[in-house]
C-alpha cells in the first residue's frame, strides 16, 4: 500500500498535483516576506497540503499512517485483552492499550515500507549494474572482433 502511494504510477497526477500546490504555497510565502523586506521567509508552520505532499513522498512516513489505518480496521477491538500479558500495560484503560496495539502497527508498517523500499532499490541498482557490466563486456567484445578483423 505505501509503495503504491508513494511511487505509484496510478497515484503520479495525484502526486505531481499536491507538489505544484505546496510549490506555489512556498513561492507565495517568499514572495509576501520579500515585500515585507526580508530576506528571509520568517519561521511559520507547514500548510496541510504542504504537510501531505511531504506525506505522500516518504515511504517511511506513509507507511506509518498506513500501518496505523491497517491496524485500526484489522485489530479488533478484542485484542486489547492480549496486552494484558504485559505487566506495564496490565492496569492501563482500554482506549491506552488500543493506542499502544495502534500505534505498535504504524510503526511496524513505517519499518517494512522503509525495509520494502530499500530492498526494491538494492535490487534496481542491482540489475542496472549487472547491466552496465554486460555493456562494457559488449564493448571489450566488440573492440577485440574490430582489432581481429
Amino acid at each position: 500500500m505505501t509503495l503504491i502511494i508513494t511511487q505509484g504510477g496510478i497515484l503520479r497526477p495525484f502526486r505531481q498535483f499536491l507538489g505544484d500546490r505546496a510549490e506555489r504555497i512556498r513561492e507565495r510565502r517568499e514572495q509576501r516576506a520579500q515585500e515585507r523586506g526580508g530576506t528571509s521567509p520568517p519561521v511559520q508552520s507547514q500548510s496541510l497540503v504542504e504537510w501531505f505532499n511531504e506525506l505522500i513522498n516518504c515511504a517511511q512516513c506513509t507507511g506509518f499512517w498506513c500501518g496505523l489505518f491497517c491496524g485500526f480496521l484489522l485489530i479488533p477491538l478484542e485484542a486489547w485483552k492480549t496486552l494484558e500479558d504485559f505487566r506495564f500495560v496490565a492496569g492501563a484503560p482500554l482506549p491506552l492499550k488500543l493506542f499502544l496495539l495502534w500505534f505498535c502497527c504504524g510503526v511496524g508498517g513505517s519499518f517494512l515500507a522503509s525495509l520494502g523500499s530499500n530492498f526494491i532499490d538494492w535490487i534496481f541498482y542491482r540489475k542496472m549494474n549487472a547491466l552496465r557490466q554486460l555493456e562494457e563486456q559488449d564493448m571489450v567484445l566488440a573492440e577485440r572482433r574490430g582489432n581481429v578483423e
